[in-house]
């Protein structure tokens, strides 16, 4: 799953995170897109799954009342201090403090500066709780779709970098299409099965190919 690369739309639905706050945290170099960078119009950022731990990480920080400096600072820190990856550490936040848990459990690393009221905050459960989502939303996913009075089966293969969904129609050799949300999945499948028994009927070699 380490080598997959998701998109910004994907990255939005499983982190929970806004758009605003994805956006900036790139654009301020707080938690970036490693796999590819925007870089102008048109572009897109593609983040790796150790990318989507830290958004969500810094978004749990957030909601315990963290504040965004503070998790600026320790991140910062962490990056300087650290050499492992922020899926294998755990923290905890205290107001304006964030503590990083040393391998020795009796010492905390202070990341930052000043605080109170402590939480926790173990990342592998989010960790564990983020690959199931991953493995959700990667999840083909079959649907029907009518056309010249018959049913066809139609498969939809999630595409986490792009967003949307690759279409095939395994009935139909070569009957393949893309959508970016599931109703108009449903309309260009019908429409690509259209098309395929259009060009069926007008080519021979198509239409024993399919009767096959």
């Amino acid at each position: 799953m380490s080598a997959v690369g998701f998109g910004s739309a994907v990255a939005l639905k499983l982190t929970r995170v806004t758009y605003r706050q994805l956006d900036y945290w790139a654009r301020t170099g707080l938690v970036g897109s490693s796999i590819r960078q925007a870089a102008g119009h048109g572009s897109r950022r593609v983040y790796s799954f150790q990318d989507l731990v830290a958004l969500r990480v810094v978004a749990r920080l957030l909601e315990a009342g963290v504040s965004l400096q503070a998790v600026r600072r320790a991140v910062e820190y962490l990056k300087r201090h650290s050499d492992r990856p922020l899926n294998t550490l755990a923290l905890a936040g205290q107001g304006s403090r964030v503590y990083v848990l040393a391998d020795d459990p009796s010492k905390m690393i202070e990341a930052t500066a000043q605080g109170q009221v402590v939480i926790a905050l173990d990342v592998e459960p989010i960790v564990r709780e983020l690959r199931a989502d991953v493995t959700e939303l990667s999840a083909t996913r079959e649907i029907e779709v009518r056309a010249r009075g018959r049913s066809f089966r139609v498969v939809l293969t999630p595409d986490l970098e792009a967003g949307g969904y690759t279409i095939e129609v395994p009935e139909l050799p070569g009957c393949i299409t893309e959508a970016d949300t599931l109703p108009e999945a449903r309309r260009m499948a019908r429409a690509a099965v259209e098309a395929w028994l259009a060009a069926a009927a007008a080519d021979p070699t198509r239409r024993r190919a399919h009767a096959r």
